[in-house]
């Protein structure tokens, strides 16, 4: 794969979540060690990780920033990877392809300003308790009397907003424990029993703000949270085919009780090309000389071109059908 530093920023600066500021300079590090990255018997692996690095943000199942920044350490003072470290990038396995990164990059900014308008339909739902909300007076109250008692600046992002605890998959509650000694954990203890009281999910400034239908991609799937004020209509409520979409993003095919046997075949041939991959990697090949061996192993034209390859590692790994 041709990797271009300029088109890589380029892609980069589109993306939502100020990634440009964050990652420009990771990526250029990998470009200036490009050649110390070559020589190394994990370069594959390594190369990877910077495709990773250079897509979406919402895709991302680890911190690759972190490991990035890790891994680059180890290459500039040129010491090997552990094993360990070995088997973290291998498992990760490649990154979604173009067409998805491109159908999550476009919903990135949605999901930044807080839009979810082309996916939930009956906006109208939201609207009359938002407007309920200007006007309460009790909740008005109870948010003074917070500020009387804790400097909520101190809590605030860089856009003033101060959001509760979110909630998780199966409802799991890390750092939610209760600890009345630490005045951070006292302030959002308090805060997070005012966003149940009123159905938010944070403050901007003195603004309370309301709870939204969202639908989300996540690296695992994708998780959509109806709040219990809304009365849902599974038909009227949510734009499916919109979600439909996104929720393809992540690869899945058609399922059902049936599955063609080119299918099953063409499973049992990734996995063999999965295996002769890492036979020649623990034989010391490289890049090219890999990709013959797994062309040779599967019997096929020594003409077969590498990205033939490259799915059928793909479909190995679980990112493609």
């Amino acid at each position: 794969m041709r990797r271009s530093l300029k088109a890589d920023l380029g892609k980069m600066q589109g993306y939502a979540f100020r990634r440009i500021q964050k990652c420009s300079e990771l990526v250029r590090r990998f470009h200036a060690l490009k050649k110390k990255i070559n020589r190394r018997s994990d370069a594959d692996l390594i190369w990877n990780l910077y495709d990773w690095l250079t897509a979406p943000l919402t895709l991302w199942p680890i911190d690759f920033e972190g490991l990035a920044n890790h891994v680059l350490s180890l290459v500039k003072s040129d010491h090997s990877s552990d094993e360990q470290l070995i088997l973290l990038l291998g498992l990760v396995g490649l990154p979604p392809g173009e067409t998805a990164q491109k159908v999550i990059e476009r919903f990135e900014h949605d999901i930044a300003k807080g839009r979810y308008e082309e996916l939930v339909l009956r906006q109208e739902k939201y609207a009359e308790l938002e407007n309920r909300l200007t006007s309460d007076s009790e909740l008005k109250s109870a948010w003074q009397c917070i500020r009387k008692y804790f400097r909520i600046q101190k809590f605030q992002n860089e856009r003033g907003v101060i959001r509760r605890r979110m909630s998780q998959e199966r409802n799991f509650r890390d750092g939610w424990d209760f600890d009345w000694r630490s005045p951070k954990k006292r302030f959002m203890a308090i805060f997070d029993a005012l966003c149940y009281r009123w159905d938010l999910y944070g403050f901007q400034g003195d603004q309370p703000l309301l709870l939204k239908v969202s639908v989300n991609p996540t690296p695992h799937g994708t998780m959509i949270v109806v709040p219990r004020y809304w009365s849902f209509d599974k038909r009227r409520d949510l734009n499916w085919k919109e979600i439909g979409k996104l929720h393809g993003a992540h690869g899945a095919t058609r399922q059902g009780p049936k599955m063609s046997m080119a299918r099953v075949q063409r499973r049992s041939e990734a996995l063999l090309a999965r295996k002769l991959w890492d036979e020649a990697s623990r034989n010391g090949l490289r890049r090219r000389s890999r990709y013959d061996a797994v062309i040779k192993g599967l019997k096929k034209d020594p003409r077969t071109d590498r990205s033939t390859i490259k799915r059928l590692l793909q479909i190995a790994r679980g990112r493609a059908a």
